[in-house]
């Protein structure tokens, strides 16, 4: 197994951007994707996606819903600063499935994240992740996800479009954080049905 620097390596185009040092612009708001029930593609069949939109690319998420029997210390042995975690790793989505994504809280903004809601940060940035972990403390990482999900810049619009997704308008905290996986796609798609977004 690569060592977590190597393997963190960020092959995004907007993470490559942030990893300059330039702030994270988004066109809206994060958005949940909810899989309508006759989606099918088995990457996202009975899925919810959490969606952010960059400036400069298309759109971006994570599957939350989609947990993997394997703990980050498991999924990256070699790594020092992982082997005393035992959180589930996720699966993020279809793309890059050797990037390690995550999810994390902190107060002050930082450049190579994407603002998701409130004081939340989707990032892939493996040196971001080493000074999180560093400070120890209580949960310095939400989640962690292997992969992602991304489309270009109009291919989500048309899937909309198509039929295969209902769409929240915006993320909550709550849903993103709490929500049990295993009932967190029914749930939406009722939140989803209810309000014929």
């Amino acid at each position: 197994m690569k060592p977590l620097r190597l393997l963190l390596l960020v092959l995004l185009p907007a993470l490559l951007l942030l990893s300059t040092g330039e702030s994270a612009e988004m066109t809206s708001p994060a958005i949940f994707l909810v899989a309508k029930p006759e989606l099918m593609d088995p990457n996202f069949a009975q899925s919810v996606v959490l969606v952010v939109f960059p400036k400069e690319t298309g759109p971006v998420g994570v599957i939350l819903n989609r947990p993997t029997r394997i703990t980050v210390k498991e999924a990256f042995p070699d790594d020092e600063q992982l082997k005393s975690h035992s959180e589930t790793v996720y699966m993020g989505g279809p793309v890059q499935l050797n990037m390690l994504m995550f999810l994390f809280r902190r107060a002050a903004p930082p450049d190579t994240a994407f603002p998701v809601v409130d004081d939340l940060y989707l990032s892939g940035d493996g040196k971001l992740l080493d000074e999180l972990l560093s400070r120890g403390g209580a949960a310095p990482v939400q989640r962690y996800f292997l992969g992602y999900s991304g489309w270009a810049a109009t291919q989500l619009d048309m899937e909309i479009a198509a039929g295969g997704w209902y769409v929240i308008p915006v993320a909550d905290l709550d849903t993103v954080l709490n929500a049990d996986p295993k009932t967190m796609w029914r749930n939406l798609l009722l939140r989803a049905t209810a309000v014929k977004t």
